[in-house]
């Protein structure tokens, strides 16, 4: 097997382009995408805008890269005391898809109404920019609690997560449109917790 050497230049090139996103991200989210220019971000960033350009093919591209990292963010709590936890799969999986809004919603209501933009590469049904580690640990988390009779076993643990993420994917997109904090959304007793308890037979 070779390995494969990552040299100190590729990870300048990356702590470069993470941190025009992360400035990016704090325009977005404080004035609105349309009202902040690539110049802006250079200057904020204090770099030149050639090096914008370098990393990203515009601000859109930009944006859409920025998304593209807050959907793959490990999400790493289903796959820990699986067992255990899977006692009580209506109490950890609220939990993790709670903490995944937590990162789309704490991205500002400036930046909200922008990630409608980028759906058609972010939640496509292939799951390649979405975090295949979350996909996986809730596939897991799924199976064992069927295995332990916690978990509606009538349908197949793939069937159950695809249902769930395509409610992930609806949320998120109503939060988008809507610019409120997720908590408005799926938190107040009107969709999670509903849909969760059809699943599980704690």
């Amino acid at each position: 097997m070779t390995v494969k050497h990552i040299t100190k230049r590729q990870l300048q090139t990356e702590a470069n382009r993470q941190y025009i996103m992360n400035v990016a991200q704090d325009l977005f989210s404080h004035n609105g995408y349309e009202k902040t220019s690539m110049k802006e971000i250079s200057t904020a960033a204090k770099l030149p805008i050639g090096s914008l350009y370098y990393h990203f093919k515009n601000k859109e591209d930009l944006l859409l890269q920025i998304c593209i990292s807050i959907a793959r963010t490990p999400m790493p709590n289903l796959s820990q005391d699986v067992v255990q936890k899977a006692r009580k799969p209506y109490q950890h999986l609220f939990k993790e898809i709670d903490m995944y809004g937590d990162l789309w919603a704490n991205a500002g209501e400036a930046f909200a109404y922008n990630v409608y933009r980028t759906f058609e590469y972010i939640y496509d049904t292939e799951h390649s920019y979405l975090s295949i580690d979350f996909y996986n640990n809730m596939l897991n988390f799924i199976k064992v609690a069927q295995s332990i009779g916690t978990f509606d076993d009538t349908i197949s643990a793939e069937e159950a997560t695809e249902y769930l993420f395509m409610i992930i994917r609806t949320l998120i997109y109503e939060w988008s449109q809507t610019r409120h904090h997720h908590e408005d959304i799926w938190l107040c007793g009107k969709y999670l917790p509903r849909i969760l308890k059809t699943f599980v037979k704690e």
